[in-house]
């Protein structure tokens, strides 16, 4: 009987608690106070590293199986996965809800992709070159991945040899170094010119003392970029031949603008050039064919004579006026003021302007329109 009153006692203490039973599973969890983890698949949820092996990495998920990291990505990010340690949190997705050991499958895709980008991160800080697998050649450039991230290498980040053979370098792997890395917009830049640059100027560091700035060479071109170009030569120094490579930058090209170097050179071209910059310290060499021509704006009085008609060569045409080159390397201003509006000429027209004025120290020449008809009372 004494037994029977303790029972009916500690049932009166329940209901007292509790006010009522339980009518539903969610109401009787949360007087338990245990959550149930419910899985779908897309489900995306945290979770620690508890195994990592060649063979399997599983990851405790608070459920009483831990979940699986599927195949695919076992082998696809092997490098990564690998160098996860026992109780890293990471974030993972759901793939399969229960496989046939009762496990969950998971991605971990998120959770890499996110040390992925702050590993490039750390990479471009430090200058430290990567391994890299060119997919395919695009419009001005080839397409390269990084751990499964989609990269781009420009056309000037390639190295003269590499842009040669651009039919043949899909799956090759390659060191580049990263030179942009921008996560929100998806944007991955490398540079394999970078590192192949950096080889040829450490070889050149020490044979560079004995190249003077002001030096006419003959030179070939090796490869040709939107900047410019580049040109071998071979120099002396204690009685053994190097070879080195300057750059010859658009600038430098010839006196007129250059806006394609590749109108005016081309690979295994012969030409002199003068070397105007040459620093030991980083290897670089700095070339100019355009100086070892003559000046045009030397003779330009020769040429131009103020109040004299010429005929030009519309090259810009500008909110100050319009630029127009006379000869190649001079070119003059038709300001705005001496303009019609709404009737200036179009870049690439040829028009007859006059001489206004010449001032060759500033490298300047006035011009304004050449009258197409008579002006009222001439005789």
């Amino acid at each position: 009987m004494a037994k029977k009153s303790s029972d009916t006692s500690d049932q009166s203490s329940v209901k007292k608690t509790s006010g009522k039973e339980p009518q539903t599973m969610e109401e009787l969890l949360k007087t338990t106070g245990y959550t149930l983890l419910g899985l779908k698949k897309g489900t995306v949820i945290e979770g620690k590293v508890a195994r990592v092996s060649p063979k399997e990495i599983t990851i405790d998920i608070g459920r009483k199986t831990e979940g699986v990291v599927i195949d695919k990505e076992l082998e696809t990010y092997k490098d990564v996965l690998q160098n996860l340690k026992v109780g890293d949190p990471v974030v993972c997705q759901v793939i399969v809800e229960e496989n046939d050991r009762g496990q969950p499958v998971l991605s971990l895709r998120r959770n890499i992709f996110e040390k992925i980008w702050t590993d490039l991160a750390a990479l471009q800080k430090s200058g430290k070159p990567v391994n890299i697998i060119l997919k395919e050649p695009v419009r001005g450039g080839i397409l390269a991945e990084y751990n499964g991230l989609r990269g781009y290498i420009p056309q000037s980040q390639l190295d003269g040899n590499l842009s040669k053979q651009l039919d043949k370098i899909t799956g090759r792997v390659v060191e580049a170094k990263v030179m942009e890395v921008d996560k929100a917009s998806n944007r991955l830049v490398f540079s394999q010119r970078a590192i192949a640059e950096a080889e040829v100027l450490a070889k050149q560091k020490d044979v560079l003392a004995a190249l003077p700035v002001g030096e006419m060479v003959d030179t070939v071109i090796s490869s040709v970029v939107p900047f410019g170009a580049f040109a071998k030569f071979s120099i002396s120094k204690d009685g053994t031949t190097h070879e080195v490579e300057g750059l010859i930058h658009v600038s430098e090209i010839a006196w007129e603008k250059v806006d394609d170097p590749n109108e005016y050179l081309k690979v295994a071209d012969k030409v002199k050039v003068k070397v105007i910059g040459v620093d030991v310290e980083t290897g670089k060499l700095s070339l100019s064919i355009k100086q070892t021509l003559p000046d045009p704006w030397e003779h330009v009085l020769d040429m131009f004579e103020k109040d004299s008609n010429v005929r030009g060569t519309v090259t810009k045409v500008t909110p100050l006026g319009v630029f127009v080159m006379l000869t190649p390397g001079v070119e003059g201003l038709m300001h705005a003021s001496k303009m019609t509006p709404g009737q200036e000429p179009k870049e690439g027209e040829e028009i007859t302007v006059i001489v206004e004025d010449v001032k060759p120290d500033a490298r300047k020449i006035s011009l304004s329109p050449a009258l197409k008809e008579k002006p009222i009372g001439y005789r």
